[in-house]
This record gives structure tokens, C-alpha cells and sequence, in this order.
């Protein structure tokens, strides 16, 4: 019996064709592929691994691979996780895809996805790796997570104080930071920092603490270079930097690398957020695309809630002097009406004297008169206060429109009748009966009445009419042939201490008192006129008591 033995040189042949194979496939390889035993150490470490980590492939055959690639804070975990395949057959991670950081050669972190599957060659375990660098992919994506959540931030808050942390702890995740502050510019070119973010790291306090305390000027330090030249700017190594007067405190922290961009509003830099790295930086294309948006919108979010706190403090110190203005006007009426009361009844009395001098009694009607309208201008400015104050009280009760007319026309009957002014007065309304406060109404009607004949020459005509221009509402209206209104005039006549015309008597403040109690009583007040020299109507319409 004859045995066909196997051809040697069409073996070997093989071999090497498989092996050349081989050496294509990881020669040619865009992803890395390391191999190892069981003990952890390398067997394979193909060109792309050279590229990606920075090791040659002599460097690393045979030395254990947990101390090449893996993070020092990861290493135990990989031995563990070996040592439980060896003992169970069991490892988590196999046969799937997963990210991870690992470790250049220059001590810079990567993120990587991996992939580890399990074989066995001449009876031992053997592992091989996929690993490929993601780490622009992941930045990017964090990037733009980034960029979404701080516009949610800043929709969200209403300061700085509020949402600053916050944003800096945003934007330093979607790259390799662990410090991060925004200085704000002030009017005075001042530069302060607003607030600060680090990374869980004791040694930043000092920096942290440094940072807070510094105030720069333009053109100093990293803020105050970006300020000058309002575009972003790179730091290397802040520790090699000759214009950066934190350096001792950075030093100590260990921090090297720094990026800082400047934060725009109306097209002026307003602020500037900082950031810094324990590792030298080199620029980063996508980030710069990142922050020029951002600059812009934490600019504005700035410069609103600036502007919004200034509005604030505006209201609040127009709100005290106004407050100041009714409190002086209060204490001023007051002090003015007191002296006035004794000085009246003494004249009112001297004058029921019997024997006084007829000469005497007119000298004493004046001053009665003229102390009367100083107490009424008085009695408008303390309701004008109680107006301003809310603390004008009405006693509202139902009372007749049309006996409040009658005796509103009784208190100016003696004034009309001595210019020689014509009444006509035709009370047309059905339903006259309303809801007020009866000695309020009657001033309203009385400063109407007074208006109308005052500035209507002798002769003219003053006329008052009632009507009810729709069910549950009584119109008084008030006409005279008098001076008449320009029309630009109409609107601001019933805003205090507005007079308008060339005669101008008393304080401006009638107008504005019967606008607000008129409205206190649910009711409207306007003015009509055709013009200067045309007269004018004064209309107040009121709910009555049917509405």
C-alpha cells in the first residue's frame, strides 16, 4: 500500500500566502487592531494603531497593553475583567461595541470605540481588538448637545447668577476642560469675572479663588486680549504665557492649556467665557464654529438681563420719588390749609359786624374769596395725593343726577350771573338715578360748570344736557361758546398740572381729579371742540342704577 504524501513547497506556498494576506489586511486597515494573550501582553499592533496612539509596533510587542493604551484610573478594572474570563470564560464586554476613553502615547485621552472578540491558538486565549477614534464624533455630538442646552438655559433663567454655572459646565463637557469662568466688562472698562465652573478637583480652589479676585483691564490676561482683539484666542500652555497674571495660581493647579472667546451685543464685546485644560491645547475648528454662535447669544442674555436690571432700578427710583412727591405735597397741603381756617371765620365774622365801613366789608369779601380758592387749590392737591396713594375713599350711595346738577349750577349761579353768561339747562334723561359718591360727583360737575364759564366771554352761553344715549347709562353733557381747544390739546387736558390756552389760573389739576373720580365711579369723561374759538363740550357718562 502507497501513501500520496502532501507537497512541501505548495504548503510552505500557502503559508506564506496566508500570511501576506494577513499582513495586507492589517497593513491596510483603517481601524486599529491590537492582539493579545493571555497574560495581557501585545502580539499584534497594526499600522493604524501606530497612527492612532503614537507607538511603533517594536515599541510595544510583548509589553502588557494596560500599560500602553488603558487610563490609568481604568487599568485595575481590565486586569480584573481579564482574570474573570480566564477563571469563568465569562467577559461583558466581548463580542460588542462599546466607548471608552484610552491613552496616546503623549499622555493625551482619546475616546475610542471598541470591540474585543475571543479565540483560542494552541489551546490559550487570544484577544483581539477593534478599536477606532471617535473622538472628534463624540465632541461634535456633545457640541452640539451644547449648543441646544444652553439656549434652553438661557430661555430659562433670568440671570446670570442664575444659569452662568451652569452654562460653563455645558460647554466644558463638550470638550476636554475642567475650569471654566465669564468675565463681564463694565461701563468703567473694568473686567470682572461673574462667575466660575471646576471640575471636582481640590486643586482648582486656589485658581478658583485667584480668578474671582482678579479685575483686569483690556489688553491683560487672557479676557483683556480677547476684549482688544474681540476674536477667540488660544493659549498653548498658560504656564509658557508672559500676559497672564494668574499664572503662579494656574501653575499650582495644574492646568496648561486655555481657550477663551469673546461674547457679543449690538456688536460690541460685552464679556468673555474662559476655559482650561490640564493639557496643552492646539485650535479646534468645530469648537470655533461652536462659540461664535454662542458669543452672540450669551452676549445678549448679558446685555438683556443688563438692561432689564437697569429698567428696574429706573422704576424703583421713580416709583420712591414719586412717593417722596405725594408725601411732600400731603405735608405741604396740610401745613397750608391749617392757617387758612382761622383767617377765614375771623373775616367771615368781622364782616356781620354792625358798623363795619361798606369799603371795609368789600376788602373783607375779597380776602373771604380769595381764601376760599387757596383752601379749594389745597383740597385739589390732597386729592390728587389720595389719588396717586389709592387712598381716596368713595361713599357710594344711589343718588338723583339731575338734583346733583341743580346744585352743582346753585354753587356757580352768583359768578355766572355776573358775566352775564346765559344758562340753558334741558335735563332730558329718563333714568337719573345712579350709584355715587354724591359730594364727589358734585365737584366733578362743579370744576366742569367752573371751566365752562371761565373761559366763555360775557354774553356767551353755557349749557347742560341729560340724556340716556342707551339703557342703564346717564350722559351729562357740558357746552360752551367759549375759548374752545386746539385739538392736539384734547387728550393731555385731563393729565395734572396740564393747562392749556393762553389764560391759565389755579394748579391744572381739576381736569385730572374729575378724569380719575369720574372713572372710579365706572364712568368716562372726554372732551370735544371744533377748535380754537369754537367753544367745547365736556361729556361724563355714568352707569345708572338699572344697569
Amino acid at each position: 500500500m502507497s501513501v500520496k504524501l502532501a507537497n512541501p513547497t505548495k504548503q510552505k506556498k500557502d503559508v506564506e500566502w496566508l500570511e501576506a494576506l494577513n499582513h495586507a489586511i492589517l497593513t491596510s486597515a483603517l481601524d486599529c487592531i491590537i492582539t493579545m494573550d493571555a497574560q495581557g501582553r501585545v502580539l499584534e499592533f497594526n499600522p493604524a494603531a501606530e497612527r492612532v496612539f503614537g507607538y511603533t509596533r517594536a515599541e510595544v510587542m510583548g509589553q502588557e497593553l494596560a500599560e500602553l493604551i488603558i487610563p490609568p484610573i481604568l487599568r485595575d478594572r481590565h486586569r480584573r475583567g481579564l482574570a474573570h474570563y480566564l477563571a469563568t470564560g465569562e467577559g461583558p464586554v466581548l463580542d460588542r461595541r462599546i466607548e471608552i476613553t484610552a491613552l496616546r502615547a503623549d499622555g493625551t485621552e482619546i475616546l475610542v470605540e471598541l470591540a474585543i472578540t475571543a479565540f483560542r491558538a494552541k489551546g490559550a486565549p487570544v484577544f483581539t481588538a477593534y478599536l477606532r477614534d471617535v473622538t472628534e464624533r463624540i465632541r461634535t455630538e456633545r457640541r452640539r448637545a451644547a449648543q441646544y442646552a444652553i439656549a434652553s438655559l438661557l430661555a430659562g433663567s433670568w440671570s446670570l447668577a442664575e444659569a452662568g454655572e451652569e452654562i460653563l459646565q455645558t460647554i466644558a463637557n463638550s470638550g476636554n476642560w475642567i475650569f471654566a469662568a465669564i468675565w463681564v466688562r463694565e461701563k468703567n472698562e473694568d473686567i470682572h469675572c461673574a462667575c466660575t465652573w471646576q471640575a471636582a478637583d481640590e486643586k482648582l480652589s486656589f485658581f478658583d479663588q485667584s480668578t474671582r479676585a482678579v479685575r483686569l483691564k483690556t489688553a491683560v490676561g487672557i479676557p483683556g486680549r480677547v476684549i482688544e482683539s474681540q476674536k477667540p484666542t488660544w493659549i498653548r500652555d498658560v504656564t509658557q504665557d508672559q500676559n497672564f497674571p494668574r499664572l503662579e495660581a494656574a501653575a499650582q493647579s495644574g492646568l496648561r492649556g486655555a481657550f477663551a472667546f469673546p461674547l457679543f451685543a449690538n456688536g460690541e464685546v460685552n464679556g468673555v467665557v474662559e476655559l482650561f485644560s490640564a493639557e496643552v491645547v492646539q485650535p479646534d475648528d468645530d469648537l470655533l464654529q461652536m462659540v461664535d454662535s454662542l458669543g452672540n447669544q450669551i452676549g445678549l442674555f448679558i446685555h438683556r438681563r443688563e438692561m432689564e436690571q437697569a429698567l428696574q432700578e429706573e422704576k424703583e427710583n421713580a416709583e420712591a420719588a414719586s412717593a417722596a412727591k405725594d408725601q411732600f405735597l400731603a405735608t405741604l397741603s396740610h401745613e397750608l390749609r391749617t392757617p387758612l381756617t382761622p383767617v377765614l371765620i375771623w373775616a367771615a365774622g368781622m364782616m356781620k359786624q354792625p358798623g363795619v365801613p361798606s369799603d371795609i366789608v368789600q376788602g373783607l369779601e375779597m380776602v373771604c374769596r380769595n381764601v376760599e380758592l387757596e383752601a379749594r387749590l389745597i383740597d385739589d392737591m390732597l386729592d390728587l395725593t389720595r389719588l396717586a396713594r389709592g387712598k381716596l375713599q368713595l361713599d357710594l350711595r344711589p343718588a338723583d343726577a339731575h338734583e346733583l346738577i341743580r346744585h352743582a349750577m346753585e354753587i356757580v349761579g352768583g359768578d355766572i350771573s355776573a358775566r352775564r353768561i346765559n344758562i340753558l339747562i334741558s335735563l332730558d334723561a329718563t333714568e337719573h338715578t345712579v350709584v355715587v359718591d354724591a359730594a364727589r360727583l358734585q365737584q366733578v360737575l362743579w370744576n366742569l360748570l367752573r371751566n365752562a364759564y371761565k373761559f366763555t366771554l360775557d354774553n356767551g352761553t353755557v349749557s347742560v344736557h341729560s340724556s340716556n344715549p342707551m339703557p342703564g347709562k346717564l350722559r351729562i353733557e357740558i357746552t360752551d361758546t367759549g375759548v374752545g381747544i386746539d385739538q392736539k390739546d384734547l387728550e393731555r387736558i385731563f393729565d395734572a398740572f396740564e393747562q392749556v390756552g393762553a389764560r391759565r389760573e389755579g394748579l391744572g389739576l381739576g381736569l385730572a381729579i374729575s378724569k380719575a373720580v369720574v372713572e372710579m365711579h365706572g364712568g368716562t369723561i372726554s372732551a370735544k371742540s371744533a377748535g380754537l374759538g369754537k367753544g367745547s363740550t365736556f361729556v361724563v357718562d355714568l352707569p345708572t342704577s338699572a344697569a
